[in-house]
């Protein structure tokens, strides 16, 4: 597990990725460091689910849970209010993977779930007032739907 400060030093990044886990124990993170991490790399593990406590990271700007197996991302990211960014590229992923639910994520502003499954953009992320790049390359999406247009 490395835990390192960004590159202007205000950023605590934890970066638990390409170690092959099949999963996370968020509890085993001490508390003061879950506090202060404001990036996650989970990227590049064999994860097929997020861990119910990720919401416990509560300063969580950023989260890369790309290149897993992931099949649905939990309840528990609607949690994770401070989050910014979110990329969960090349997963097995599919428009009933993400939470019904967004309206938690106020500050989210880009998110990219290139290469999954998705045959069409969830409308809940078409409802996310920051967002301002929103990726979906490399899915078997049928259509683009007429509210992208509402999107800043």
């Amino acid at each position: 597990m490395e835990c390192s400060e960004g590159a202007d030093g205000g950023e605590r990044v934890l970066d638990l990725s390409h170690l092959g886990l099949n999963s996370v124990n968020v509890d085993s993170v001490a508390e003061k460091r879950r506090a202060e991490t404001s990036y996650l790399l989970l990227c590049y593990n064999r994860l097929t689910a997020l861990p119910i406590s990720i919401h416990l990271f509560t300063n969580l700007q950023f989260l890369d849970v790309s290149n897993n197996a992931l099949t649905d991302l939990s309840e528990a990211i609607t949690g994770l209010s401070n989050l910014q960014t979110l990329l969960a590229k090349n997963n097995r992923l599919d428009e009933f993977s993400l939470p019904k639910d967004l309206s938690s994520l106020q500050r989210l502003e880009v998110v990219n779930l290139s290469g999954n499954r998705f045959e069409q953009i969830p409308k809940q992320l078409l409802h996310l007032p920051r967002l301002q790049s929103l990726s979906f390359g490399g899915n078997r999406l049928k259509h683009i739907p007429a509210e992208i247009d509402c999107l800043k």
